[in-house]
C-alpha cells in the first residue's frame, strides 16, 4: 500500500478528547464548519462589523484558498515574506497601515515572532492564527480568533473549527452544501476500502472524488456549517495516539534519512511540544525526487502552487519554498517498518 494519501474515516473513542479547549484553551466561542476556508470566512465576516480598514497582513507563502478568503471579504492584502526555515519576516513599518494580522506555522512547527504578535494587538489590530498546519499542538494565545482545518490529520468530510477567544460570534454559519459533502463521504468510504484491499481502482476512485470536492469548494465556500458526523469525529478522535506516533514517525526520519544537500529537511530538530503535519524538505531537483518517490509507492506532496494574488517576484524567500518545498507523509496510520522503507528509497535516490 502506498505510504501517503488522504485519510479514510477513523476509528474513534468513547470519551470526549476535548480537542478545541487543548487547542484554544478558555474561548469563549467555538463553531464547526464545512471547511477551514469557511471557518476563516466566517471570522473575516465577524471581524468585518469592526473593522472598517479591513486591510490584512498575511504570509507570502500560503494557500490560495487562505488568501482567496480575504479577496473574496473586499480586503486590502500586504504579504509578508520568509527565509528558509518557513520564518515569518515581518515589517514593524507595515503597522499603522493593517487593521488585520494572520499568523501561521507550517508543517506542525511555529517560528513567528510573538513579540511582533503582541506589538500589533498594543495596536488594536485584530490577530488571527491559521493553525491548520499546527492543528495537534497548541495556539498562540496572543490572539482574537483561532481557524483550523482537520482534514490533514484525521479522516473527517467536514473539518474546520472558528473559535473566538473573547465574547460570542456575531454572525451565524449558513447550511452546508450536501452534494459537497456526498461526494466527500464517497471519497473517504473509498479511501478506506482501498485501505483494507489496496485495491488500486478504489485509490483512484478515491482520489477523484477527494479533488472534485476540492475544485468545488473553491467554487461555493462562505459560512457553511459543518456535519454532526464529522463534529463526533473530531471530538472522539485518538488525539494523544495520533500524536505519540506522528512524533515517532518524524524523529525515525530525522535520525534515518541520507545526508545529502540536494535534498534538505526544513526541520531538524523536534521540539517536545510540536506534532508534525508532514516531513518538509527543500529540495534542488524536486520534480526527480517526486517521480522517485510516487514511483515507489510514496506519493510527495506539494503545499502549494503560487497563488493568482501575489505578485511572488516581490518576496524573493517565499518564491524560493514555492519552487523547492515538498514533503512525505509521516502521520498516524503507518508504522515504524514504513518509515524504513521511506528512507531506504530516499537512499536509493542519493546513489
Amino acid at each position: 500500500m502506498e505510504i501517503g494519501g488522504f485519510f479514510p474515516y477513523s476509528p474513534l473513542r468513547e470519551e470526549h478528547n476535548n480537542y478545541a479547549e487543548r487547542l484554544c484553551p478558555g474561548a469563549d466561542d467555538i463553531l464547526h464548519l464545512m471547511s477551514g476556508r469557511c471557518a476563516i470566512y466566517l471570522c473575516l465576516q465577524d471581524s468585518m462589523l469592526t473593522d472598517e480598514r479591513r486591510a490584512a497582513y498575511l504570509p507570502a507563502y500560503t494557500c490560495e484558498t487562505v488568501s482567496g478568503c480575504f479577496v473574496k471579504a473586499g480586503y486590502k492584502i500586504y504579504y509578508y515574506d520568509l527565509d528558509r526555515n518557513l520564518s515569518p519576516k515581518f515589517d514593524e513599518r507595515l503597522i499603522p497601515k493593517i487593521s488585520f494580522l494572520m499568523i501561521c506555522g507550517y508543517y506542525g512547527f511555529s517560528d513567528f515572532d510573538t513579540a511582533f504578535v503582541k506589538k500589533c494587538r498594543q495596536n488594536h489590530i485584530i490577530v488571527m492564527q491559521d493553525c491548520t498546519h499546527t492543528a495537534f499542538s497548541p495556539a498562540c494565545p496572543d490572539t482574537d480568533y483561532v481557524t483550523v482545518s482537520l482534514r490533514k490529520w484525521m479522516g473527517v468530510i467536514s473539518g474546520g473549527l472558528a473559535i473566538k477567544r473573547n465574547g460570542k460570534f456575531s454572525v451565524s454559519p449558513i447550511p452546508a452544501n450536501e452534494t459537497h459533502l456526498d461526494i466527500r463521504r464517497s471519497a473517504l468510504s473509498k479511501r478506506q476500502e482501498y485501505e483494507l484491499t489496496d485495491n488500486e481502482k478504489l485509490n483512484q476512485e478515491s482520489a477523484d472524488a477527494f479533488w472534485k470536492a476540492e475544485f468545488m469548494l473553491r467554487e461555493i465556500f462562505d459560512m457553511q456549517a459543518g456535519d454532526d458526523e464529522s463534529l463526533r469525529a473530531i471530538e472522539h478522535y485518538p488525539l494523544d495516539d495520533a500524536i505519540k506516533k506522528r512524533r515517532e514517525n518524524f524523529a525515525y526520519l530525522l535520525g534515518h534519512l541520507p545526508d545529502n544537500p540536494a535534498v534538505r529537511p526544513i526541520f531538524t530538530e523536534l521540539p517536545d511540544d510540536v506534532c508534525p503535519m508532514f516531513f518538509p524538505f527543500l529540495v534542488d531537483d524536486r520534480e526527480a525526487l517526486m517521480k522517485h518517490l510516487a514511483d515507489n509507492r510514496i506519493p510527495p506532496k506539494v503545499y502549494w502552487p503560487v497563488p493568482p494574488f501575489i505578485e511572488i517576484g516581490n518576496y524573493p524567500g517565499a518564491e524560493y519554498i514555492y519552487a523547492h518545498v515538498m514533503s512525505i507523509s509521516c502521520d498516524q496510520r503507518f508504522p515504524i517498518a514504513d518509515m524504513q522503507r521511506v528512507a531506504e528509497v530516499f537512499k536509493d535516490f542519493a546513489k
